[in-house]
């Protein structure tokens, strides 16, 4: 059984296409606390959902999934945690969901690619590749679930930043801040984003994950230090 421990609660990963990674780590680490209302969309393993409660004491966090042993694995991981009366697990896909009040904070590390690279598993496609839902889908369904304050988080490839944000604007949502992560190089490989309704000038910084020693940076362990059990200052 594939455990992986972190301060606060544990993940069990067996079934999940998509195990954990630093995506979601950032993306979890990433958003600032302070909502009441979030939305998990695709939550997999449960892991933002997790790190959201966490982060939201008072919080009460809805953790939509469509595949059958995702969501079985996330409510096992829910229920084995001391935050699961803050959770709601529902097995739906993100077209098929609403809502009667609207959630101040929606949070997704979507599928990245296009289906032009399919492997032979469908559970792996449909984590890894946009063949269930596109990306104007994704934008569409979460400006209709967001409050009129409410802010979007997610993870993308730099490179999709463009589309991303034609898609948002589309649904009157507007990048409130983004952090890109970078290769030691300086090459831009992640983007994370906040978007929302208001119109705001938006913020920009950039963080180095991990050195040319393959060592994770301060930045990375200071922003991840609620979450990880293990020191990632030490060589693993």
């Amino acid at each position: 059984m594939s455990i992986f421990h972190f301060k606060e609660f544990s993940i069990c990963q067996s079934e999940n296409a998509q195990k954990i990674g630093t995506d979601s780590m950032l993306l979890g680490a990433w958003t600032s606390p302070g909502h009441q209302r979030i939305l998990d969309i695709g939550t997999g393993t449960g892991i933002l959902a997790l790190m959201m409660a966490q982060k939201n004491p008072s919080s009460v966090i809805t953790a939509i999934e469509p595949v059958a042993t995702n969501f079985n694995e996330a409510v096992n991981n829910f229920n084995a945690s001391k935050y699961s009366h803050q959770i709601l697990a529902i097995q739906t896909e993100l077209q098929q969901f609403g809502a009667v009040e609207k959630f101040d904070l929606i949070i997704c590390n979507p599928p990245y690619f296009n289906s032009t690279y399919l492997s032979d598993s469908d559970i792996r496609n449909q984590a890894r590749h946009q063949t269930n839902l596109t990306t104007h889908e994704l934008y569409e369904c979460a400006a209709d679930l967001l409050s009129e304050d409410g802010l979007f988080n997610l993870i993308i490839p730099a490179n999709d930043l463009e589309s991303h944000l034609h898609s948002a604007v589309h649904e009157d949502l507007h990048l409130q801040k983004v952090l890109f992560t970078i290769s030691p190089d300086g090459i831009r490989k992640r983007a994370l984003i906040s978007v929302g309704f208001n119109e705001v000038d938006p913020q920009e910084v950039q963080m180095l994950i991990k050195d040319k020693n393959n060592q994770y940076s301060k930045e990375y362990i200071q922003l991840t230090a609620d979450f990880y059990q293990k020191d990632l200052s030490k060589k693993h």
